[in-house]
């Protein structure tokens, strides 16, 4: 082989290589993953938020023959997306302890469901302004006196504490009342179930609002009670969740949310479904009247 060929042979393999480098590189940039949305541009671009929800009256209730929603949680949204000139999608019903993971999958865009939040919540999930504020006490049996000025007493191994979980009632149980058992209620089970329980002497008492004890206490009236106190064991926000870090979704949502307690909405809607809403706490307005 003569010089000249041994040439042209290298000459070829340097010109391979090159272009199997450029292709290689070339490669690389068209396997680049796609961008995914936030879910605030694919609420932008859809013009829709998909809402999750649970069926805890008054927030939300869902007619089994028609499909028709109402309660405060459900006007609250309509009056927002209204607003907002979005659609409002109920997508897909959740328990308590199930919606975290559906926000973080992108199964939903928001929970909406009047979700109380907390810290334990808040390293899964934000929260928009909220709408309301609920206060909560503990219930027993009507002739239960044992509890009476002594909460403390209920942190004991011969206590049982209705709870359900991801729930407030459990989260409750935890932090104050370690040493009680807890009856665990399946998920979607419904606000009456907690104080049958009681009722039934299948456990001893559980922690709610006033708001879920009078929808039991219209069907099932000198059962349950709540125990005297003071003041309150907590006083939680009702809002509604999203997924963390969706601050442009959040400020739109605490935006509009802000317009309708200013102009009176919130109020229009905690007005119809009295007495329901009798123990909740109306957000103070950031200015003097």
């Amino acid at each position: 082989m003569t010089f000249r060929q041994w040439v042209g042979i290298f000459f070829m393999m340097l010109c391979a290589s090159l272009l199997g480098g450029y292709a290689q590189r070339t490669d690389n940039r068209i396997v680049t993953p796609l961008k995914i949305d936030s879910a605030y541009e694919r609420i932008m671009r859809t013009q829709t938020i998909r809402c999750g929800y649970g069926q805890w009256p008054p927030f939300i209730s869902k007619d089994v023959q028609t499909g028709k929603f109402t309660g405060i949680f459900y006007d609250y949204l309509e009056a927002l997306g209204k607003s907002l000139s979005l659609k409002i999608e109920w997508t897909e019903e959740f328990g308590t302890g199930d919606f975290g993971l559906a926000l973080k999958s992108q199964r939903i865009d928001a929970m909406c469901g009047s979700i109380w939040a907390n810290a334990a919540r808040a390293r899964e999930m934000d929260f928009i302004t909220p709408i309301y504020y609920t206060p909560i006490y503990a219930y027993v049996r009507e002739d239960d006196k044992r509890f009476d000025d002594n909460l403390n007493s209920i942190n004991s191994p011969s206590v049982s504490i209705v709870t359900m979980d991801g729930e407030m009632a459990g989260l409750i149980a935890d932090s104050d009342f370690p040493r009680a058992r807890k009856t665990e209620l399946p998920q979607l089970s419904s606000v009456s179930e907690f104080f049958i329980n009681i009722a039934m002497k299948k456990a001893d008492v559980t922690f709610t609002s006033p708001s879920m004890f009078a929808l039991y206490e219209a069907h099932n009236s000198g059962k349950i009670r709540q125990i005297p106190s003071s003041r309150p064991i907590r006083v939680f926000p009702n809002t509604i969740a999203i997924p963390t870090g969706e601050y442009k979704l959040q400020r739109m949502l605490d935006t509009a949310t802000k317009e309708l307690l200013a102009n009176g909405n919130i109020t229009k809607i905690l007005e119809k479904y009295r007495p329901h809403t009798d123990g909740f706490l109306e957000v103070s307005t950031p200015y003097s009247k």
